[in-house]
């Protein structure tokens, strides 16, 4: 019987409250900027462990026995009103542990060998750019904690960008841009009592736009992914978190924007909290033409991580759904998965308004899809007259017609002949005069 199992039985028996560790992010206080190579700008950033679970975690080196830590740059662009995952580090193996109080009090029940509960661990900047302790992310499962140890170049150095977390200068020279870092500890002690869904947090990053150098500002948001900052921007932002079963959690973002002039931008975002399952497909519901597709998704570097496929997923039509999807584990174990602790991005345009629905992540490794609740396209309009899905006819459907038929676009191509003409005119001025049934 595993030690999960026996906490839990003699919890059982004795009526009492089972002792846990439970280990988050707490803070993430500081960044150090290595310099760029070859356009790619490289970044550290210190992170405080905290333990507020009521037992101390263990946190010994040189064993399989300790976290690792894994720090991700985002950005919130202004313009689209996207939120993006611009770069990953490989994973910190922690060694030791201090006993400070930054989250609650501490308990004095840990070593340096164990965080004891209520206490907290800081690693600075330094420390967690450290090459030679980190390692691949892909050695890692996020749900049970487990990883390989040692890992694929422990005490391994490199120039300045190696390991490290790595951002596209292009994409961090941006003074209109709003910036975050996220924090993630994974414990395979978090897996054993139960307490591993609440590992990540997130904080403010400011980027200096002359030298580039960092700092984080503001609260830590604890036990709250990045991929909740969408929502601090644009409350209309649908997010919705699955369990996979027997496995770690995934969540989708999704939001609509009205482009004015009968069509709507939809963007969405895939996050992997914690699944070693991973996603390998994104499938949303649509049966009108989409264009200006879009995705977005992270570089792996480093090592063996290196080896994951940078290809992009491309976006097919057909069944009534607009999907993307890269190769499944069976296909190629290093497909280009949207692996744990990543977000990646989707979009399109379309001429059908928005309505609540369901969209379809597909798993890389071997499971059924999942649905989430998200913000789709509405089926066909059984009214093709009404311009900006209302439900009713007015002169604001024939002006937006009119905008459509000056931009060639196909939503007032009333006849689908791919011409532009007086007989597009004459079809919506017919479907005009029967009204919406």
């Amino acid at each position: 019987m595993n030690r999960f199992a026996l906490a839990a039985v003699m919890a059982a028996c004795t009526g009492t409250a089972m002792a846990t560790p439970d280990v988050i992010c707490g803070d993430m206080p500081s960044v150090n900027n290595y310099g760029v190579i070859g356009g790619i700008r490289a970044y550290s950033v210190g992170t405080t462990a905290c333990n507020i679970g009521t037992s101390p975690a263990e946190w010994i080196d040189n064993t399989p026995n300790h976290p690792v830590i894994a720090v991700t740059i985002w950005k919130y662009d202004n313009e689209t009103e996207r939120l993006m995952q611009l770069g990953v580090t490989q994973v910190k193996h922690s060694f030791a542990s201090l006993q400070g109080s930054v989250c609650q009090p501490c308990q004095g029940d840990g070593d340096f060998s164990h965080l004891g509960s209520g206490c907290s661990d800081p690693y600075g900047a330094g420390l967690n750019g450290t090459q030679g302790d980190l390692g691949p992310r892909t050695e890692v499962n996020p749900f049970t904690g487990d990883y390989l140890y040692p890992y694929t170049g422990i005490n391994q150095g490199g120039n300045s960008i190696f390991k490290r977390i790595q951002v596209k200068q292009t994409d961090i020279a941006d003074s209109t841009a709003t910036f975050y870092v996220e924090g993630v500890y994974i414990h395979k002690q978090d897996f054993e009592f139960g307490t591993n869904m609440n590992n990540a947090s997130y904080k403010r990053l400011i980027i200096n736009q002359s030298s580039f150098n960092a700092s984080t500002t503001g609260q830590t948001f604890r036990e709250v992914p990045a991929i909740y900052a969408w929502q601090s921007h644009n409350a209309d932002v649908v997010i919705t978190e699955q369990d996979v079963p027997g496995d770690g959690r995934l969540i989708v973002a999704s939001k609509a924007t009205d482009l004015g002039n009968g069509t709507w931008r939809y963007d969405y975002g895939l996050y992997n909290q914690n699944s070693d399952k991973s996603a390998a497909s994104f499938s949303v519901p649509v049966n009108t033409a989409t264009s200006n597709h879009g995705f977005h998704d992270i570089d792996y570097h480093s090592t063996v991580d290196q080896n994951v496929s940078p290809a992009d997923w491309a976006p097919v039509e057909g069944g009534n759904a607009i999907t993307w999807n890269t190769e499944t584990e069976s296909q190629n174990v290093w497909g280009n998965a949207v692996r744990w602790g990543t977000m990646y991005n989707y979009w399109f345009e379309t001429d059908s308004p928005p309505v609540s629905g369901d969209a379809t992540v597909g798993l890389f490794k071997a499971g059924s899809d999942i649905s989430f609740a998200a913000i789709v396209p509405a089926a066909a309009s059984t009214c093709p007259a009404d311009m900006n899905g209302d439900g009713s006819l007015n002169f604001l459907d024939v002006s937006l017609f009119l905008s459509a038929f000056g931009d060639l676009k196909d939503s007032a191509d009333f006849t689908d002949d791919g011409n532009f003409n007086f007989l597009d005119v004459s079809a919506f001025l017919a479907a005009f005069g029967k009204g919406c049934p």
